[in-house]
């Protein structure tokens, strides 16, 4: 995530707001606000590396390991502030997501240089704590007012439906790589078009340019500018222990002008069918001829 949002009392209202709607969300809520704390007071690099399981994933914009992005060299001295607007949470409590604006200033107290949306997946650790196990974030203009909040909630789906949803071989992983593959072939052919019939009923796509859309007309508008591209495999799913929410990532091939993309993607079980709650879709820069 290049940067998130210096805003201090709008963080409070979020905190509490959020605490008073979902109130099993309150341990990720609090390590996700104690995570901006820290960038806040002492550095990207540090809170980073402080907040963030060793293995976790990074987006920047290429898929790369958070401890080989943030673990060398004195890290990026600008000044990262962020708050989350939306949460929600696995029925098993182990896994959870994030949402919210971010802002990137050279300094503290300047001017922010870019704004932009972040999305976080949290795990619980064997001790309890929460950390994130992967970050992407798209760049977007500053909006007009801060960002509304949207509720936040468990996720749809529970042990019992996570297990009607997986009818062939009980593995979600094994049926997730499935839908994966399929979706990958009809991108090829439709581009974002595609993932239409994939999504939620509260579904957001996250895109540079854009803050997160949400509702079938802007969301349609938006996939349908996107043209077939090429196929990716996932580099990595993940899923809750109920079996209901779940997030996959990686990278498309290049296509034939070499052009090529990483990948988020957030699944969660709808009337025991997996659909797409959060899909994020970041751009390569250019190789060089």
């Amino acid at each position: 995530m290049p940067g998130r949002l210096n805003c201090l009392p709008w963080v409070l209202a979020v905190g509490a707001s959020l605490l008073a709607q979902g109130p099993t969300l309150e341990p990720v809520l609090q390590a996700e606000l104690a995570f901006a704390r820290l960038a806040d007071e002492q550095g990207i690099r540090t809170a980073f590396l402080a907040c963030l399981e060793p293995d976790a994933l990074v987006f920047t914009p290429r898929m790369t390991s958070a401890r080989e992005h943030y673990g060398s060299g004195p890290g990026d001295p600008g000044h990262l502030a962020w708050y989350p607007e939306a949460m929600g949470l696995a029925a098993s409590g182990d896994l959870a997501w994030s949402l919210g604006p971010w802002a990137y200033a050279a300094k503290k107290g300047e001017t922010p240089l870019v704004h932009g949306h972040f999305l976080s997946l949290w795990r619980q650790q064997r001790d309890g704590r929460w950390k994130v196990e992967a970050d992407i974030g798209v760049p977007h203009p500053a909006a007009a007012q801060p960002a509304a909040l949207f509720a936040a909630g468990v996720a749809s789906g529970g042990p019992s439906a996570g297990r009607k949803g997986q009818t062939e071989d009980q593995d979600p992983s094994a049926a997730l790589q499935r839908l994966e593959s399929q979706l990958s072939r009809a991108w090829a052919v439709k581009g974002g078009s595609a993932l239409l019939p994939w999504l939620a009923r509260d579904a957001r796509i996250l895109r540079r340019g854009h803050p997160p859309l949400r509702g079938m007309a802007a969301i349609t508008g938006v996939l349908q500018a996107e043209g077939p591209g090429t196929r990716w495999e996932p580099g990595r799913i993940k899923v809750s222990r109920a079996g209901d929410l779940a997030w996959t990532c990686g990278e498309t091939m290049p296509d034939e002008a070499g052009a090529s993309a990483s990948y988020l993607r957030i699944w969660t079980l709808e009337s025991g069918t997996w659909r797409v709650l959060f899909d994020v879709r970041v751009p390569h820069p250019a190789r060089p001829n």
